[in-house]
């Protein structure tokens, strides 16, 4: 993606990038309803894909991942799995 490259690119480092993200669930039944929902998300929610595996776009952008944490946030679940983590240029 090309936001991550240019955080990459910015980044000091020593820095890190600190991550909060909805994206894919482990559940195949609420990855199902994601894949519905995506088409629909990407027109009314400014491009958001709430289909996709966030510690995967991060990794191949240049990152280690150093801490991770996933879950559901309150609300719909095919919209409220998090990533939250924690990443250092590769």
């Amino acid at each position: 993606m090309h936001a991550l490259a240019e955080v990459k690119r910015v980044l000091r480092p020593d820095g890190q990038l600190l991550f909060v993200e909805h994206g894919l669930s482990p559940d195949p039944k609420v990855q199902a309803w994601q894949q519905r929902l995506t088409p629909i998300c990407k027109r009314v929610g400014g491009g958001c894909h709430p289909n996709r595996k966030i510690d995967d776009l991060v990794r191949p952008a240049g990152f280690d991942i150093v801490q991770l944490q996933t879950g559901y946030l309150p609300g719909p679940r095919p919209m409220t799995f998090t990533y939250q983590g924690i990443a250092r240029p590769a």
